[in-house]
């Protein structure tokens, strides 16, 4: 009897309990956060196939003697780029001649150098020596500045020079400078864009100010005329100073060539040659004592003036600058050629 009453209590409670329970579940319960929409379904793409990109196409480049502008023409024999002889040119005639158009020295100064511009620019040696091999490698006029060529193209030749090793020789500083008796024993190099630069109108040489842009291009005009107006025989005595290419920019070669000598006075003489015109033109310029720069000009042209360091014309290769008038100037270098002796 004890042990049914609890047992009773028990069950009551827990039947309680569970009515409750029921009660209590049906109950209306508070409403919760409404149900978020449903994402939207993007439709599906196919991913596109890869088309790589097309470089576009450059017409090629007209044959150009980079001093004078485009030459038009066949190719002919006696070198890479070289064109067939206008028949109009021949002999001294060609010598002497006015070449805008031909290729050679014309037209030029009328594309990219400005003066709002600086004409200099760093040039990496290791670059140079490279672009310099493959002007050497297109080289293909071994038989020009020796024997009857001198006469056939009434060009200039020292009297003593019997042999093209004489026109390609190499000279060392201390031939260079000993030969015309300077006081300096010192090179002085101009290596343009690196300690030779033109910045904000003015130019600046080893870090000292060598004049405005225009000073300077001036004083190379009058180092040049002081040149023409010496006095100078082939009979004298000449050291040769070699044959170099005109390289403009990037080229890997070159249809201009220049030679170079320069006698006891410190007076330069010398041809330009344009391998695409095959027209040769005399060479008047002169070496400044005072700051070792070598000018010079080319015919008759007033308003074209080459410059190097006289120290820089005995290294392989050189930056230079070319002046077109007083207004403009442009950086290119120098290659010197060298002959080899099968050709001599």
């Amino acid at each position: 009897m004890r042990t049914c009453k609890p047992l009773a209590a028990f069950l009551l409670a827990f039947a309680f309990s569970a009515w409750n329970s029921d009660r209590a579940l049906a109950q209306p319960r508070p409403p919760g956060p409404p149900p978020r929409p449903a994402a939207p379904q993007r439709p599906y793409v196919p991913p596109r196939p890869y088309v790589p990109p097309r470089m576009p196409v450059r017409p090629p480049a007209a044959p150009r003697g980079p001093l004078y502008g485009p030459v038009h023409g066949p190719v002919g024999a006696g070198g890479p780029g070289r064109v067939g002889t206008p028949s109009s040119l021949s002999g001294a005639a060609r010598g002497a001649a006015d070449l805008r158009g031909l290729g050679g020295l014309g037209s030029l100064a009328g594309t990219g150098a400005t003066a709002a511009n600086s004409p200099t620019a760093a040039v990496n040696q290791q670059a140079l020596v490279y672009q310099a091999s493959w002007v050497r490698n297109y080289y293909n006029y071994y038989d020009h500045f020796r024997g009857d060529w001198w006469t056939r193209q009434g060009s200039w030749r020292a009297t003593a020079w019997a042999t093209s090793a004489a026109a390609y020789s190499t000279p060392t500083w201390g031939a260079a400078y000993g030969y015309c008796a300077y006081s300096y024993t010192e090179p002085v190099y101009y290596d343009y864009g690196s300690n030779a630069v033109y910045e904000c109108g003015a130019v600046y040489v080893n870090g000292d100010p060598a004049g405005t842009e225009e000073q300077y291009a001036q004083q190379a005009t009058s180092i040049a005329d002081a040149g023409k107006q010496a006095r100078a025989t082939a009979e004298e005595t000449w050291l040769s100073l070699g044959v170099f290419a005109l390289v403009y920019g990037a080229q890997k070669n070159s249809n201009d060539l220049v030679q170079l000598a320069v006698n006891k006075s410190g007076v330069i003489r010398g041809n330009y040659y344009n391998t695409l015109t095959d027209t040769t033109l005399p060479v008047y310029g002169a070496v400044d004592k005072k700051s070792q720069r070598a000018s010079w000009t080319v015919g008759e042209s007033k308003d074209r003036v080459f410059e190097a360091g006289y120290a820089n014309l005995t290294k392989p290769e050189t930056t230079m600058l070319v002046h077109f008038g007083a207004e403009r100037t442009q950086q290119w270098a120098l290659v010197r050629l060298e002959q080899p002796a099968s050709a001599r």
